[in-house]
């Protein structure tokens, strides 16, 4: 499955994921979420590590927002390397 199809089918389980830092002391990041969301999570890595393109991102404000819990304040941003995308500067 794509990481698209994944976000879909988990979108309509309502899998919801809370990402945000953990507190203001820590340089911790929360990711929590029941088991479906997890669940989710884990299979949306192991599509980006063979998807066609070598980034993907979901954010609570922005594209796969549904997958979000509302506590949520940070989005995800998945990024395979090599880059595809290398610029003159890497």
């Amino acid at each position: 499955m794509s990481v698209d199809e994944i976000c879909e089918n988990y979108a309509q389980r309502k899998a919801k994921i809370t990402v945000r830092i953990l507190d203001d002391e820590n340089d911790m990041l929360l990711i929590e979420g029941d088991a479906s969301a997890l669940e989710f999570l884990g299979n949306l890595f192991l599509a980006q590590a063979s998807a066609s393109d070598c980034g993907f991102q979901i954010a609570p404000n922005s594209a796969g927002k549904a997958l979000f819990n509302p506590n949520s304040t940070l989005g995800i941003y998945i990024h395979r390397v090599p880059c595809m995308h290398k610029t003159s500067n890497e």
